[in-house]
């Protein structure tokens, strides 16, 4: 075997490694990343969603280059991000290919708007309504866009969170995590 080979061998197991590391030791979940500028509403899902800064709250997303929310998350210089539960298929499809621009993804589901004006499924476990505050685009095949959080709500019932227990309608008899507390109405607040 010659040395360019041994290199590429070496190269393939240590990319192997990385993925492997990354996918098991990095937070991830699934999100769906909205944006409305007008009568036009995108959303893409995500599962490359991390806290950047706590004061203030920020949050960096990556999403592919030349998706079709860009230009309207460029535009309405804002965004949520809805935490949708893994085995929620439906939602998983309805975003997962590109959709006519004539089409509204949005129809027949239940969506309200906060701050920002970005659609936020109720289905979802909880929401961040942020406003776009950055972005870096390295050479690479994603974008990352930097939200500060103007609001943000629990939106499922959880049982316990670090000992809070926490309604569908968002109330809290204590501290939900190290981030912050839930107020009576649902929205998180820097503790």
């Amino acid at each position: 075997m010659d040395r360019a080979q041994r290199n590429l061998d070496v190269n393939a197991s240590n990319d192997s490694q990385i993925d492997e590391a990354i996918s098991m030791q990095l937070p991830q979940g699934l999100f769906l990343m909205t944006a409305a500028e007008g009568d036009v509403r995108c959303g893409f899902i995500t599962q490359w969603v991390q806290q950047c800064s706590r004061v203030p709250f920020q949050v960096s997303v990556a999403i592919p280059r030349g998706t079709a929310i860009e230009p309207v998350l460029r535009d309405s210089r804002s965004f949520a991000l809805c935490a949708l539960h893994a085995d929620d298929r439906v939602i998983q499809r309805r975003f997962k290919e590109p959709l006519d621009q004539q089409e509204d993804p949005y129809v027949g589901l239940q969506c309200f708007t906060d701050t920002s004006g970005s659609p936020i499924l109720r289905r979802g476990r909880f929401y961040l309504d942020c406003e776009l505050v950055g972005q870096l685009a390295m050479e690479s095949d994603c974008r990352i866009y930097i939200g500060q959080v103007l609001s943000a709500r629990i939106l499922e019932p959880v049982e316990s969170m670090n000992g809070a227990t926490v309604s569908r309608n968002g109330h809290s008899n204590g501290h939900v995590n190290g981030n912050g507390h839930v107020n009576g109405n649902g929205h998180l607040n820097a503790s």
